[in-house]
């Protein structure tokens, strides 16, 4: 006779028992990929020297005058000249996000740490949204873009990518028009992954020089990876991707370079986490969220350069 095996599938016959075996979950969930806060590190945060609380925040800025060049006579009196001023305006605004969680979620859920879960979402997703406005302000404000080997960003190729001319050229510029650097006499740049690849790969003006070599590892920004022709680069996703901003499907993509007060910040409630109320009869309904009061904008205009340029490991479809 024929021995009956009890197993847990179809190949065990008719002593199969797999209503017995579960389908297993780990208990701890993985939570999606993330990038640090870039953008928003670098704005000047509103200082505390306002007149009042308000909306928006005006910044002042003295215009220098023109160099007296001509020699006095000696018996003719100067003639005076009229001081001048600007202002750069910063409309703050809420931002925020949050979840309802159920009591029959919160009970029956499996996961080990679940409330810590939803809480880790929430602050990445206000991290994730503070760090975007702040780069959407940048590339809001002014019109410093510079395009090496193209007239416009249309007409940018997929061979158009970063190169150590470029590089110069940003900096260049900014030192042209007495942009404070950030750090000695380096300025600092935001650059995408794939035109880091390509940067990587220059040659010339000492080449490129990771962080690894720095004699003061303490000052190294969120991300910062190296640097090149006296720019320091801090890599990060966000830097702006056009899909197709160039030629046929090439993808755009914007490095940014910058020296101080380039981006300003008018925060009137920092970020922070929320812990709503439970309003409903049975209690039933948990709110979470986040909220925050601010806003940015370019401080001064001259201060960063944005330049655009294409990648050889773009996706350009």
């Amino acid at each position: 006779m024929a021995e009956v095996f009890t197993g847990a599938s179809s190949a065990a016959g008719s002593g199969q028992l797999s209503n017995q075996v579960l389908t297993a979950y780990q208990r701890t969930a993985m939570f999606a990929l993330r990038s640090q806060v870039v953008f928003d590190q670098f704005a000047k945060v509103k200082p505390g020297n306002v007149t009042s609380p308000g909306n928006p925040v005006k910044f002042l800025f003295w215009s220098d005058m023109t160099p007296a060049t001509t020699a006095l006579t000696e018996t003719v009196d100067v003639d005076a000249v009229g001081l001048s001023d600007s202002l750069v305006t910063v409309t703050p605004a809420e931002y925020g996000n949050a979840v309802l969680l159920t009591i029959r979620l919160r009970t029956d859920d499996f996961l080990v740490g679940f409330d810590a879960d939803v809480a880790s979402l929430l602050n990445y997703n206000m991290v994730d949204t503070i760090d975007t406005l702040a780069r959407n302000a940048i590339d809001a404000g002014g019109t410093e873009v510079i395009i090496p080997s193209a007239a416009t960003e249309a007409d940018i190729q997929a061979t158009d990518v970063i190169t150590v001319d470029s590089v110069r050229t940003a900096r260049a510029n900014l030192s042209s028009d007495s942009v404070m650097p950030w750090y000695g006499n380096s300025y600092g740049a935001i650059i995408h992954p794939d035109v880091a690849f390509d940067l990587k790969g220059e040659t010339g003006d000492g080449a490129w020089s990771s962080t690894a070599t720095y004699s003061e590892p303490t000052r190294i920004w969120n991300d910062e990876i190296g640097t090149f022709a006296g720019v320091r680069f801090i890599e990060s996703p966000r830097a702006l991707i056009t899909d197709g901003g160039g030629t046929s499907t090439v993808d755009s993509y914007t490095t940014y370079f910058f020296g101080q007060e380039f981006l300003a910040k008018a925060e009137s409630i920092a970020p922070h986490m929320v812990l709503g109320p439970v309003t409903d009869k049975l209690r039933r309904f948990q709110p979470l969220g986040w909220h925050t009061y601010a806003g940015w904008s370019v401080l001064r205009t001259l201060a960063v350069r944005r330049l655009l340029t294409a990648s050889s490991i773009g996706a350009n479809s």
